[in-house]
This record gives C-alpha cells, sequence and structure tokens, in this order.
C-alpha cells in the first residue's frame, strides 16, 4: 500500500532520567506480577559510556494514542554478567550476576544492543 502524505521524521521518545542503577532495578521490580517476571533492562555502550534503561509507552495518553517514554541512567558499571539480581531481606542488596535461579533474589535480564537507531538514544547531548 503506497502512502500518498509525506512521512514524518520519527521523534525521539520523551526521556527520564533516574538517579541511579538501583532506582532503574527498582521501577522494573515494581511491575513484578505472581510469575515474578519483571521484564528486562537494556544496555548500551558507546565511548567510555554505560547506559542503562527500559522502553515504554503509556497507553493513552490525553489525546495521543501512546507516549513513549525511555527512563534511563548513565552507570560506570559495564555488565559482564547477565544478570541484575536485587533483594530487600534482611537488606536491600544489589548485584550483576549469571543466576537467575535464586529465590531469594528477583533476577532481571540486561539485554545489550550493539546498534541503536538515533532517535532512541535521548542521553545525546543536543548542541
Amino acid at each position: 500500500m503506497m502512502m500518498t502524505e509525506k512521512q514524518s521524521p520519527l521523534r525521539s521518545p520523551v526521556n527520564m532520567k533516574l538517579a541511579s542503577l538501583k532506582d532503574l532495578v527498582k521501577l522494573v521490580i515494581s511491575g513484578v506480577g505472581l510469575d515474578r517476571s519483571a521484564g528486562y533492562i537494556g544496555h548500551f555502550a558507546e565511548e567510555n559510556r554505560s547506559i542503562f534503561f527500559i522502553f515504554n509507552t503509556s497507553i493513552g495518553y490525553f489525546e495521543l494514542n501512546a507516549l513513549p517514554i525511555i527512563v534511563w541512567v548513565e552507570d560506570a558499571d559495564k555488565p559482564d554478567k547477565s544478570f541484575i539480581r536485587f533483594k530487600t531481606s534482611p537488606k536491600e542488596e544489589m548485584e550483576f550476576s549469571n543466576d537467575a535461579s535464586d529465590p531469594k533474589w528477583l533476577a532481571i535480564p540486561i539485554v545489550t544492543f550493539e546498534i541503536l537507531p538515533d532517535f532512541l538514544k535521548v542521553w545525546e547531548k543536543k548542541e
């Protein structure tokens, strides 16, 4: 099907920068259901930066069908493991791990992206 209207360029999602990787982990696990499934955290490394992020949409945002949102944080850690694990008892702890089987921890997979489209790189400094 051929489009007769001119397509507009993709706009970047709304971006929300968090204060820490732990805050991003808490946001992801806040949606954990009975199956203990928590989604994933994206990772993108460029030059000497390590970016962790989630991509979401706010369905039915006012007159829009959906508002695309990237929640992100820049962190010094470059993950060499497959998961971020988090627990709150006996104290709050977070760590990178290759083990997702321990039921005392909620494990969130880290998905590392080699290439991201430019419109998703909301952390780029605009000049």
